[in-house]
């Protein structure tokens, strides 16, 4: 190559010129010459890229790095690997570049970024703090501040906007921003700071400097017009310009029913089914055809199931561009489509931009407006969207009769609470609440609050203790107030049922003012512990009024944050008050409104056929206001049909249950000394063994009324999780985990991806299995038919269902699903097996633990006549390992590892591969 230095100048002059189609031909004749010459390669990559040839151009970017064309090949790859959402990739490159220059601030944000988008805000925690340390440039240090935000990091990330302001004090997205972390520590002084100088652009009409999010906006702006101009800005600014899809609306004929479609992330445990639940249940099928897509996060709670069994079209929209999923929507010919996210956590309005439906609504997750024209009507009622709001919304109000939120009937009651020493609280005080976050406690609300306990001097405040900066700084204002500090009393975070038990020894709750309690007022009410609130100037605001009066308690609602005062002054100084209004909170929780999930899905489905129909006539703009339908029966249950009869304890196996062969006894054992048998039971089991396969299994196997008489006697405790035993447990487990993980390929290419990999515990009995999974980075959930383990294991936060794996209803796939000590208990195994077969992934891995009747260890027990297997109760079958590994094969696994473990006598345990 003459004159080298001029070659690659004039080729980087054309690349940068735009001309990088024509420098592609040169640069691939000079790299024919000199196929390893990195500034070449550095060239060639760059011409790749501005081509949009991205695969190619990050391999050539590697290759150039790796010939030492410089740190920035590194950086450039990783970046293209990110946005084509190759993180593990990404972040290898990404790490190489920061190995070279660990403290480039560049690149310590690509790898804050690329942590931050695939949900792995954790790992990007070290990388976040560094460049605190060693960058000046605000751009770059808001995004390490908004990822110790989304780890809770609260205080730390406000305190890293204060230094970014100081660097930056009139950059207005860094203000926005700024604003989000200082709320929840409640240091007011720099929260009203913030909000000053965001309310000064505003005043000005720039909605859009600031950039912030229009939930946030909500839960501090209570101004209606600059709720709009926000969340109009935020379109504008996010939410990108579509064509719409050419959807034809379907003309109504006789017996075709409404097509209505949800679109949601929230199905799942997750406050949104909370409420909906029951509203999924109870549509009516004859009127109205279901369909719901689908992007909840992996899930297999009791509100999972609910939602499954109540949608009749489940469509998984996951991996579909926003484009693609409206498509698909649109494929269904809706009639309406409801958005129960809009600009809430995983909204993804993008695809309400395509109007994949002809009529579309905004319902239940954002409390405010759409502020564009992809929504036609929003789900509200009289109370959250008088007349008033009109001029603030571009959507029409159709306006439910009581209120816009549903609610779950089917909810469980309140547990019985412990005593109040139990939780700190004094036995003879008034008792007042306030469970909302911290973000929603301004000053104004913590006032009204204190002058509360001024007025009710025996009275003590009852409070989330969200972050111990939050728990300082009210602490802090309730001193300068002239409140003894000993009168706040702050409460953790519970799991949802432990939360409602201890709701009822609160005497009243009261509301936070800019945001009202929504999930959380319900609650409260649904503990029949009263709520006392004030009246508000837009949607959020307005929320404890709109449900209180579905409860017909418009008595606790006051006209005035005064007023708000003398209603708590009331409660908590006149105790027969007290008595009478807890008396009446609790009679109306089953017969007012609220909580009628019947009567309120009639009134919804009234909705659905007013808001189509005015549709049709063209009639757009109208606000609609539902009628009541009245107090709804339930549907009775045909007496007819209902067989008087005594239900068998047990059922005589046909023939052999695994290969329908005939089988023979070869024996009794005597069942009466085994620690669950009593009087109701037979006295022995007999065992068979199959002439064909030669599988042993007992002549009955236990029908549900007969394995719900033999667990009358379990001991309910038999499963806890003892502090000082769960290491024991622990370390007995990880081999399984470990072996696991080999079969799968290992822990860097299992658990290093940006998939996280997905654990099913079949019968997960004390949850120590499916807890050291979730360890080791698993997400993990477990099954089991006996209710107290599992109430436990949730009690600790981790995924577990109260229901028999046979009988629930999945509807994704696994990588991982263990039956340990669950086969030998299972009526039909071959069911079993083959179900874990539809529901595993190709090379999916199914782990089984169960006795081996050809061990050594059963044959010495055999021999000394103290095998306890045969006296098992609960057991059905007895394997050996050749019959089960038969079995798993004709079930589509290969077996590609055995264990003996220690656990148990006479156990073996088998990996099997899905094929």
């Amino acid at each position: 190559m003459t004159n080298p230095e001029g070659r690659l100048a004039a080729l980087l002059e054309q690349i940068t010129g735009g001309r990088s189609a024509e420098a592609l031909p040169e640069l691939d004749q000079l790299l024919s010459q000199q196929p390893e010459h990195p500034a070449l390669l550095g060239l060639k990559a760059e011409a790749l890229r501005l081509t949009g040839s991205f695969v190619e151009a990050v391999a050539v970017f590697k290759q150039a790095a790796e010939k030492g064309a410089g740190v920035r090949n590194w950086l450039a790859a990783g970046v293209l690997l990110a946005a084509m959402r190759s993180t593990d990739d990404a972040l290898q490159c990404l790490l190489k570049a920061q190995e070279e220059v660990p403290d480039s601030d560049e690149v310590l944000d690509a790898l804050i970024t690329t942590y931050f988008n695939a949900n792995r805000q954790q790992e990007g925690i070290e990388f976040a703090r560094r460049q605190l340390t060693v960058s000046s440039n605000p751009r770059l240090l808001t995004h390490a501040a908004l990822l110790l935000q989304s780890n809770d990091l609260y205080a730390e990330s406000s305190g890293a906007f204060k230094k970014i302001i100081e660097l930056a004090p009139e950059d207005p997205a860094v203000v926005g921003a700024a604003l989000v972390p200082a709320r929840f520590t409640c240091e007011w002084e720099w929260v009203e700071a913030l909000q000053q100088k965001i309310g000064a652009w505003y005043d000005q009409g720039v909605f859009d400097a600031p950039q912030e999010y229009p939930l946030t906006h909500l839960t501090w702006c209570p101004d209606e017009a600059r709720n709009l101009g926000v969340t109009q800005a935020y379109v504008k600014r996010m939410v990108p310009a579509a064509e719409p899809l050419p959807v034809q609306a379907v003309a109504p004929r006789q017996g075709r029913r409404i097509r209505v479609g949800y679109v949601s992330c929230d199905f799942r445990n997750h406050a949104t089914m909370h409420l909906m639940a029951g509203l999924f249940e109870s549509h009516d099928r004859d009127r109205f055809e279901v369909f719901a897509y689908d992007y909840s996060a992996f899930d297999i709670s009791e509100y999972r199931q609910r939602f499954i069994n109540g949608c009749e079209h489940l469509v998984a929209i996951h991996s579909m561009s926003d484009q693609q999923a409206a498509e698909r929507i649109a494929a269904d010919q809706l009639d309406i489509l409801f958005d129960l996210k809009l600009y809430t956590g995983g909204g993804r309005p993008g695809i309400m931009a395509y109007r994949p439906a002809p009529l579309q609504v905004a319902y239940l997750g954002y409390p405010g407006s759409a502020a564009n024209n992809d929504i036609d009507y929003i789900v509200s009622d009289r109370f959250v969207t008088p007349d008033s709001s009109t001029p603030f919304y571009p959507e029409a109000f159709c306006r439910l009769p009581h209120t816009y939120q549903c609610n779950d009937r089917k909810r469980s009651a309140a547990a019985q609470p412990a005593n109040r020493g139990a939780h700190g609280l004094p036995d003879d005080k008034v008792v007042f609440g306030a469970f909302n976050q911290s973000y929603k406690i301004d000053r104004t609300s913590f006032t009204v609050w204190l002058r509360v306990l001024a007025e009710v001097p025996d009275s003590v405040l009852w409070l989330l203790g969200q972050c111990d900066e939050a728990i300082a700084n009210l602490t802090h204002y309730a001193q300068l107030a002239g409140v003894d500090p000993q009168r706040l009393i702050f409460a953790p975070f519970a799991a949802p049922q432990d939360h409602l038990a201890r709701l009822q020894l609160a005497d009243a709750v009261l509301d936070t003012l800019v945001c009202n309690g929504h999930t959380t007022t319900s609650d409260a009410l649904w503990a029949s512990v009263p709520v006392i609130t004030s009246r508000g100037k837009h949607f959020s605001s307005r929320v404890s009024e709109s449900l209180l009066n579905a409860m017909e308690l418009p008595e606790l609602v006051g006209v005035d944050h005064d007023d708000m005062v003398r209603i708590a002054r009331r409660i908590g100084t006149d105790a027969g008050y007290r008595a009478a209004l807890r008396t009446k909170v609790a009679a109306n929780r089953l017969t007012t409104p609220l909580f009628d999930t019947l009567r309120f899905t009639r009134n919804f489905e009234t909705a659905i056929e007013m808001m189509t129909r005015q549709h049709r006539r063209g009639e757009k703009g109208a606000h609609i206001d539902v009628p009541d339908c009245g107090p709804v029966e339930p549907p009775s249950i045909d007496q007819a049909k209902v067989e008087a009869v005594a239900t068998p304890l047990q059922e005589t196996y046909p023939a052999c249950p695994l290969c329908q062969g005939s089988s023979e006894a070869v024996g009794f054992a005597n069942c009466t000394g085994h620690e669950l048998w009593h009087a109701a039971l037979p006295p022995s089991l007999e065992w068979m063994k199959c002439a064909s396969c030669g599988h042993v299994h007992t002549r009955h196997h236990w029908t549900s009324a007969g394995a719900t008489e033999v667990a009358r006697k379990a001991d309910a405790n038999r499963l806890v999780i003892a502090a000082d035993n769960y290491d024991a447990r622990r370390t007995a487990w990880a081999p399984v985990v470990d072996k696991v993980v080999n079969v799968l390929g290992g822990y860097r290419t299992v658990l290093g991806s940006s998939r996280q990999p997905t654990w099913v515990d079949a019968r997960c009995g004390d949850g120590s299995l499916l807890m050291l999974a979730a360890d080791y980075g698993f997400a993990s959930a477990g099954l089991d038919a006996r209710q107290e383990p599992v109430a436990r294991i949730r009690q600790l936060g981790f995924n577990a269902v109260h229901e028999d794996f046979m009988v629930h209803l999945f509807d994704a796939t696994f990588d991982v699903i263990s039956m340990m000590d669950m086969l030998e208990h299972v009526a039909y195994p071959r069911e079993a097996l083959l179900k874990a077969a539809q529901l595993l992934r190709p090379g999916g891995v199914l782990v089984l633990g169960l006795p081996d009747l050809n061990s050594s260890s059963w044959k010495v027990m055999d021999a000394a006549g103290t095998n306890p297997y045969w006296q098992e109760l609960e057991n059905f079958h007895h394997f050996s390992r050749e019959r089960l590994i038969a079995l798993l094969a004709e079930c589509h696994f290969e077996v590609v590892d055995m264990a003996i473990p220690n656990r148990y006598r006479a156990h073996m345990e088998l990996y099997a591969r899905r094929k």
